[in-house]
């Protein structure tokens, strides 16, 4: 039997600012395990399902995803690796550089495809990005190709993990 207890910030003595809602449930969870979770404008629910925790290993019984975000066209590619940890940069104009991904984190693992509109585009690539073979791959020409790569940082460089080019 599903409980919901409405609080405001005054009623359990703390200023929470910016929030224009009640805060619901919380004194009812004291001592419960679970993540508290919006399910209404004004409502709460304890959720305890599976979730993961420091240095606790977990198994998922369910695929897990980074969701793929679009990079925007610019002479120079910017790339936030902190929102979008696997990218696809399509060319709309011609010729671009790849600039420095920002937020990398040591250990991180990244993901970028790269799709030609016409073709025949280039891509200069920042001297972050460390390749297998020591120099920058070259692009599939033809239009509309895919190519992808992964990546392994350290926190300041991005090394080649893997490619393949001209994916169809």
């Amino acid at each position: 039997f599903p409980v919901t207890i409405c609080l405001t910030a005054a009623d359990i003595g703390v200023t929470v600012q910016g929030y224009d809602g009640d805060l619901a449930a919380i004194a009812a969870l004291a001592g419960s395990s679970g993540v508290l979770k919006k399910t209404g404008t004004n409502t709460w629910a304890l959720d305890t399902g599976t979730f993961v925790e420091a240095e606790t290993a977990t198994t998922f019984t369910a695929q897990q995803v980074f969701g793929n975000s679009a990079l925007t066209d610019a002479s120079t590619i910017a790339w936030d690796v902190s929102t979008k940890q696997v990218a696809t940069f399509t060319f709309v104009s011609s010729n671009c550089t790849m600039g420095a991904p920002t937020n990398m984190v040591n250990g991180g693992f990244y993901a970028l495809a790269v799709i030609q509109n016409a073709g025949s585009n280039t891509l200069t690539w920042n001297s972050v990005f460390k390749w297998a073979s020591g120099s920058a791959p070259t692009l599939s020409t033809a239009a509309g190709a895919k190519d992808y790569f992964t990546f392994r940082s350290d926190g300041t460089n991005l090394y080649e993990q893997g490619r393949a080019l001209g994916v169809a």
